[in-house]
């Protein structure tokens, strides 16, 4: 299977607690390590004894940086700078193609300028999605504010909009309830005519690979 995204060698820990939102303690080799947590949602699955992959490092307050977790049957991928690195192999299998990283758009800085299948340049935004609960992801998993202020521009700028659901375990793609603003506004930003697209990836310690795109529901 080739892969849309390869990831650097990791190695294997064990979850012992979640120190805060970007810290974790875990358990290699019989040794206890702090390591950073590039993901702010609540990841209310990550519990204790949750099987990690981390990408080790010398030097900082961490010993390393946690890249995947795994839930029940499947590794999730909890470091979205990896799926921001797939995106031009994404793009490209609508047609689109990648222009620039981290444009700065009244103020806030989104993923990517891109060209549609039209020729149209368009701001875009990839957000990550890592809860599931029965075969549904969604995002927010926490009451987002700057989730709700992309979301509002691309709307006024005509953008696009792509949830990149990092685990194979989904089947469908709703906004969280726990944030009714953000899925409010999506609602109304879907019936005015933005583009938005829900995509899964196959997660394994290797890499990824984007998988299906998933049925976009509005609403919980």
């Amino acid at each position: 299977m080739e892969l849309d995204v390869r990831f650097p060698a990791s190695l294997e820990a064990r979850l012992i607690r979640r120190e805060n939102r970007f810290v974790v303690r875990a358990v290699a080799g019989g040794k206890e390590l702090r390591l950073h947590l590039p993901n702010t949602g609540r990841l209310v699955w990550l519990k204790p004894e949750t099987p990690l992959r981390y990408l080790s490092r010398s030097g900082g307050r961490t010993q390393g940086r946690v890249l995947l977790a795994r839930d029940g049957a499947v590794w999730a991928l909890l470091d979205s700078a990896y799926a921001e690195a797939g995106l031009p192999r994404l793009l490209a299998r609508w047609g689109w193609g990648f222009l620039a990283a981290q444009p700065r758009v009244e103020g806030s800085r989104l993923d990517a300028l891109v060209r549609d299948a039209a020729g149209r340049e368009r701001w875009l935004e990839l957000k990550s999605v890592t809860h599931v609960e029965a075969g549904t992801a969604c995002f927010p998993d926490a009451p987002s504010a700057r989730a709700l202020r992309h979301l509002r521009l691309l709307a006024r700028h005509r953008g696009a909009l792509v949830f990149a659901v990092l685990r194979a375990d989904a089947a469908r793609f709703a906004p969280c309830p726990v944030d009714p603003a953000f899925a409010g506004a999506l609602c109304r930003a879907l019936e005015a005519g933005l583009w938005a697209r829900a995509v899964r990836a196959r997660v394994e310690p290797a890499g990824l690979v984007w998988d299906a795109e998933l049925p976009l529901y509005c609403g919980a």
